[in-house]
């Protein structure tokens, strides 16, 4: 018998640490993502995510209790019984045992609705949970277009720098000849200071983005990663906004808070079914098996067995209550409910109308912006091949240093204007995708 419950008890054990085991999630060693993977990642090990599963997963639980109210319930009682009488030098021993089943065969289908009702909320939690996706996919799209358009704006930057201290370079030699004033070569010096920390406040950015994006991913801050950036002619083809009309009714056959409003609704329908049950009366069927012995060692006893037998009795029964005056309470309470659903029912059309006025602005915005990424690019090409042109005539000295200084800011300035007009374009007509329930590609 111990070694039964050693193994019994081994075999509880070891199954509880590979339960604990297979629960957790282990991510993989991968430092190179792109956009399509760093969602996918995060939608798998992000914690907050984690966590939102997991309410799932209780209201899987909450389901499952209540389908099972539905069967009957049964439980075993026994009791054992011991006494002497030092006077009379006697010792008795007695013993009961029973087995009691009852299970409620109607209630006003409290069961039945509790049932339902635990669907419907498992059904919210995962909508809950999907809901959450969509802000860690806009978060994760940011931070991955932060990276992208600060290494671009880098780039130029870099360029520029190197520009900057050429002329620099030349600017020192012409002021050794007497070809520019002194304070043509300090401006020249101070306009390369000021591109080499632009340049290095530019990695900083990239790298303080890469931050927030470890942090979306749910990743060990000091790990090194990097992204992989899509083909730019691959990226503005996907760019296309499609009409207003196809935007507008994929996201409301796909938008999680819609869902969740409408299923409000019904969860307040179902508290009002389960405030009535309360009026019904409640019929349950109870059954039970017991015996009993009764042993002395002054009297002759049939044996254990025997008496266990004889003292075998059943019943079985049926039990109805019928509530008659509850102080008015169920009647309160249901109207209490039937409030809470006209309240849904306000609910659901304010946000209704309220999702369906922010699609038709954001729509707007979203070509808005396309608009402004499309003028500042122009604007980007004329200021860039008049800074070249000006860098073009100081080298041959027929400018000054403040004609050249003066169109470089220029450039740098829209070079910024069009680096956020562009990003901007892109990170909203992604987000566009997330609203209608499409999968977020480069």
């Amino acid at each position: 018998m111990k070694k039964v419950l050693i193994i019994l008890l081994f075999n509880s054990v070891l199954g509880l640490l590979v339960a604990q085991n297979t629960s957790l999630l282990t991510p993989p060693d991968k430092t190179s993502f792109t956009l399509e993977e760093c969602i996918q990642y995060a939608e798998t090990y992000n914690y907050a995510l984690q966590s939102s599963a997991l309410n799932v997963t209780s209201s899987e639980i909450s389901l499952k209790s209540a389908k099972e109210h539905i069967a009957p319930s049964v439980s075993a009682s026994a009791s054992q019984g011991f006494s002497a009488k030092n006077y009379q030098k006697s010792v008795s021993w007695n013993g009961n045992y029973g087995i009691s089943a009852g299970m409620t065969l109607f209630n006003g289908l409290s069961n039945y609705n509790s049932i339902q009702q635990s669907k419907l909320q498992v059904e919210q939690s995962q909508l809950q949970v999907e809901r959450s996706k969509n802000n860690i996919r806009i978060s994760i799209i940011q931070a991955f277009l932060s990276i992208m358009m600060n290494q671009d704006l880098l780039e130029y930057q870099q360029e520029v720098m190197a520009t900057s201290q050429e002329q620099m370079e030349q600017g020192a030699q012409r002021f050794q000849v007497g070809q520019i004033l002194e304070s043509d070569y300090k401006m020249l010096q101070a306009q390369y200071t000021s591109d080499r920390f632009n340049v290095e406040n530019t990695k900083l950015n990239i790298r303080n983005n890469l931050l927030t994006l470890k942090q979306l991913l749910s990743i060990d801050p000091s790990k090194e990663i990097t992204i992989v950036r899509p083909d730019s002619a691959t990226l503005f083809k996907s760019l296309e906004v499609p009409e207003m009309e196809t935007v507008l009714n994929n996201a409301i056959n796909y938008l999680p808070e819609l869902k969740i409003s409408e299923n409000d609704i019904a969860d307040a329908n179902y508290a009002v079914k389960l405030q009535k049950a309360n009026y019904y009366p409640t019929l349950s069927l109870n059954a039970g098996v017991n015996t009993g012995y009764a042993n002395s060692n002054q009297m002759e006893n049939e044996k254990w067995g025997t008496q266990l037998w004889h003292g075998l009795g059943e019943n079985v029964g049926l039990s109805l209550n019928i509530p008659i005056y509850q102080h008015s309470d169920v009647r309160h309470n249901v109207q209490q409910a039937q409030l809470r659903v006209q309240q849904a029912e306000l609910s659901n059309l304010e946000t209704r109308n309220q999702i369906l006025q922010e699609l038709q602005q954001y729509y707007i915005d979203v070509m808005s912006s396309q608009n402004d990424y499309l003028v500042s690019e122009a604007q980007k090409d004329a200021y860039e091949a008049n800074y070249h042109a000006y860098a073009f005539k100081f080298k041959y000295g027929s400018i000054t240093a403040v004609d050249l200084i003066q169109q470089q800011t220029n450039y740098l300035n829209q070079l910024n204007k069009y680096m956020q007009a562009k990003y901007s374009f892109v990170l909203k007509r992604k987000i566009l995708d997330v609203m209608m329930g499409l999968p977020v590609t480069f």
